[in-house]
């Protein structure tokens, strides 16, 4: 019997703090290819062990069948609350694709490509959803030719995929700006196994309340998220046109697959990406960064000056001994979880993963900021709700941040998860913590109008005050003053 393997996903966030405002986009390989280090004999292989030997049989990774990249504060936040930052969206979608094309020759030592035959050559990923609301961007792109390791057999990600939903929620001022919020798309896939059931996953892009005692703030926002993140049938996104096999290709459609709204937990398998901001807990006890129970005190509390000690090394042990203190798996692990339901939370102390945030930006690779303490607000997320394992059926090949990156005072984040090869026939969607709210259509109307009148407004004075809030102000209350005198001297006149 042919054995299956699951769907292959990229996911990539990145807090690139307004970097995206004309400026053009860095070089994204490192990120978005994060093999690139990595040479044949690093063990990477993605073919099974007893598979007929092949080049990418003793060769690096493949390129996984789907990309989901997610950006945070990608413009000036007037720009992107009057939603004046379309240049820099579509300069990095340009990016982004012409990074991934080049995959096969960027992973390999010889910079070349495997022989046709194997499959080999540049990649074509069609960009199945693009949202974007005030600073947030969720781009999903699906691989068009099958893995390699099929040699054919199977269909592609960009041809399995039937459906395409996209939503946004305002969770900043008010509740309803787009200051804070999430943006995500839900795609709907005819299964890999014929006769089998469609399987959906649901992408978040998420940027929560920022500072560290605002942890409450950040729970109220994720249940907003919860609550008005919501894909109708009207959201429904045309599927892009596929370059091969043409024999294939799908028509453009933008019928709903039914007329039902979801929520973001009305899937298979969900993923979150982005700055949640939860940062590391100081004066209270620690928890285990796997979620297992222990003893009191077992992490005893920590102080501010003991995290600052730590800062001054880069010892991946000593920032270990930091991931019990995280502030999200605290609220995620609590006896009632506060945040992030029926997620799995990566284990830092297991990935040695680096603090994410804060660091200097435009500053050397590794010079952290006095401003905040450090910790790992940028996160990568992903539940499943398989009859069969649970979380545990998709497995994580790759769990990364990338520490070149001085751009940004956080650093961009990047895992490759491998899904199931087909979902379970008893299993159901995720149950979700909260139902959806019925007003959910009037507190996005209300915060999208709130966006583009601040936005516009704010970009208005800018404009004035050449580039200075303050000088702005000050010009128009001294042309205020000015007409006020014209007009009083005009009345006195005439009396």
């Amino acid at each position: 019997m042919e054995r299956r393997s699951g769907l292959r996903v990229q996911l990539a966030t990145y807090n690139a703090g307004q970097m995206f405002d004309g400026s053009g986009v860095p070089d994204l390989q490192e990120w978005l290819v994060p093999t690139v280090s990595e040479s044949r004999r690093s063990g990477y292989a993605t073919t099974d062990a007893a598979a007929a030997t092949t080049a990418m049989s003793r060769g690096p990774r493949e390129a996984p069948d789907i990309y989901a990249v997610a950006i945070q504060e990608c413009a000036p936040l007037h720009k992107a609350l009057a939603g004046m930052h379309t240049q820099a969206v579509n300069q990095i979608d340009v990016a982004i694709r012409r990074t991934v094309r080049l995959h096969q020759s960027v992973v390999r030592d010889d910079r070349m490509y495997d022989p046709l035959e194997l499959g080999g050559g540049p990649e074509n990923y069609a960009k199945m959803a693009e949202i974007c609301h005030g600073g947030l961007i969720l781009f999903v792109y699906a691989r068009e030719r099958p893995p390699q390791r099929t040699q054919g057999r199977e269909l592609s990600a960009a041809h399995r995929i039937k459906e395409v939903r996209t939503s946004f929620v305002g969770t900043g001022i008010g509740m309803v700006m787009g200051n804070k919020g999430a943006v995500g798309a839900r795609v709907v896939l005819s299964s890999a196994v014929p006769g089998g059931c469609d399987e959906v996953c649901t992408f978040v892009c998420a940027h929560l309340a920022a500072h560290d005692h605002n942890v409450q703030r950040r729970h109220a926002e994720w249940r907003a998220v919860c609550e008005r993140l919501v894909f109708d049938p009207m959201s429904v996104q045309v599927l892009p046109p596929l370059q091969e096999p043409v024999s294939q290709e799908k028509p453009a459609t933008i019928d709903a697959v039914d007329p039902h709204a979801y929520s973001l937990y009305d899937t298979h398998h969900l993923f979150v990406l982005g700055d949640l901001n939860y940062r590391l807990a100081t004066g209270v006890e620690g928890v285990s960064p796997a979620g297992r129970h222990t003893a009191p005190g077992t992490f005893p509390p920590i102080t501010r000056g003991d995290v600052l000690q730590v800062a001054r090394t880069f010892e991946s042990q000593r920032w270990a001994s930091l991931a019990p203190y995280d502030q999200l798996v605290r609220e995620r692990f609590a006896p009632t979880p506060r945040t992030m339901h029926h997620l799995h939370v990566p284990d830092m102390s297991v990935y040695h993963i680096p603090p994410t945030y804060k660091y200097k930006a435009r500053g050397e690779m590794e010079q952290l900021s006095t401003k905040r303490l450090p910790g790992w607000p940028d996160r990568l997320l992903w539940g499943s709700s398989d009859a069969s394992a649970g979380n545990q059926a998709i497995q994580c090949e790759l769990y990364r941040s990338i520490m070149r990156y001085t751009y940004s005072d956080h650093k961009p984040v990047t895992a490759i998860v491998q899904l199931p090869p087909h979902i379970h026939p008893l299993s159901d969607h995720m149950q979700a913590p909260f139902p959806l709210r019925p007003q959910w259509r009037t507190w996005r109307s209300v915060g999208l109008l709130a966006d583009r009148v601040v936005g516009l407004v704010w970009s208005g004075l800018l404009f004035f005050g050449h580039g200075y809030l303050v000088l702005a102000v000050v010009e128009l209350a001294l042309l205020g003053v000015v007409g006020w005198y014209y007009v009083h001297g005009q009345l006195v006149w005439r009396l």
